[in-house]
């Protein structure tokens, strides 16, 4: 009986202590969903009143919080439902997005989705402002009602390997006016409601043989919503116009009604339509490539170099704290006067965020960092 008794008392603390933790960090709420991820939460009501989601948010790819690191993984249902957010950008780490996880959030015009999105969820960006959205490679399904009521939305770039679009997909997207879809077979889009009361909507596709797959197929071949044809090359070149947005990012400037790759030297960070596309300002430096794309063909590549960021030692102010690196960890010695401790690697990712008053030792690997207290930056090398 004892151990009988001993086993649920066990197992009650297992659960207890696996139970989701939500905290704020940086201005976005996460819900724990493992030992080392988390998914951006919605505001909790108590507090959703005073400080609601607004503005633009560059989600991290990893946060610090309590000692730990997590990688952000997810965005949970319904996480900017209503918000007042107007441009997202998801990290790459983000492989699920939630049901109507920025449904109705009216001011929403720009939205970055990440490379290994699985699917675009049910309701995903209904009722929003967006007006040009690329769908990354991968994706398979978009969700019901995902773009439904989205009365600016002009142009959809949609990735080889969709396959099906459901009910109310494209409902009430009176100004939808093309469709780039690199799928070389017609997706199937058989369910309610998906294009009803919409015309003269171009449809971009792979090829003429495309074209005649597309042609006659129920849905796509009905030549009072649709007129098809077979992609051409992009001639549109860049300015490479670029801007500093904050002490943390530089921000591209993009538009034209095209999706644009964007390389971070060979490697691919990202696809978008969205105006603008946002680089953290390293201790490095980086070199970026924007490739201008229709899904299909793509333009000439624009060089971007940024610059290595100019980080002053905060020993030259008397005032606040010694910072260094030693034995592979930061130490932060004096008083900090409880302003906020920042800490972020070459490649811009957080790895530490909290507010103290007075030393600090930060164990973290090898590497080059930028350490803010408050807005006074130290780059430290361990």
């Amino acid at each position: 009986m004892k151990v009988r008794n001993l086993f649920f008392t066990v197992a009650a603390l297992s659960a207890i202590c696996t139970q989701a933790a939500t905290f704020e960090c940086g201005g976005l709420y996460y819900t724990t969903t493992s030992a080392n991820s988390v998914a951006v939460a919605r505001v909790p009501a108590e507090k959703a009143t005073n400080n609601p989601y607004k503005g633009v948010y560059i989600i991290p790819e990893q946060v610090f919080y309590d000692g730990a690191n997590y990688q952000v993984t997810a965005i949970a249902d319904s996480a900017f439902f209503q918000s007042k957010a107007t441009e997202v950008q998801v990290p790459n780490t983000v492989t699920t997005i939630g049901e109507c996880a920025f449904a109705y959030a009216t001011d929403l015009a720009n939205i970055t989705l990440p490379l290994h999105l699985k699917d675009v969820s049910k309701m995903l960006l209904a009722g929003t402002n967006v007006v040009n959205v690329a769908v990354p490679e991968g994706v398979k399904t978009i969700g019901w009602g995902a773009f439904q009521s989205c009365p600016m939305l002009h142009t959809m770039l949609l990735p080889s390997t969709t396959k099906r679009i459901d009910a109310y997909g494209y409902n009430n997207c009176h100004n939808l006016f093309e469709i780039y879809c690199a799928a070389p077979t017609a997706p199937e889009a058989s369910g309610w409601a998906i294009f009803i009361g919409l015309s003269g909507i171009d449809v971009i596709v792979p090829d003429d043989d495309a074209v005649a797959k597309y042609a006659a197929n129920a849905v796509w071949g009905d030549e009072n919503t649709f007129k098809l044809y077979p992609s051409e090359e992009v001639s549109i070149s860049m300015t490479g116009e670029v801007e500093k947005y904050n002490d943390h990012y530089m921000r591209f400037a993009l538009g034209n009604n095209l999706a644009y790759k964007i390389y971070k030297g060979d490697e691919l960070i990202a696809l978008t339509a969205a105006d603008f596309y946002y680089v953290p300002i390293t201790a490095e430096g980086a070199e970026y490539y924007i490739v201008p794309t229709n899904m299909m063909n793509d333009a000439e590549a624009t060089k971007v170099v940024i610059a290595p960021s100019a980080v002053k030692n905060v020993t030259d102010d008397l005032d606040l704290p010694t910072v260094y690196g030693r034995d592979g960890s930061i130490y932060i010695h004096g008083n900090t006067h409880g302003e906020m401790v920042t800490v972020f690697d070459m490649y811009g990712r957080l790895c530490f965020r909290r507010a103290t008053n007075g030393d600090e030792v930060i164990t973290l690997d090898r590497g080059i960092y930028v350490v803010l207290v408050g807005n006074h930056p130290t780059k430290v090398r361990l």
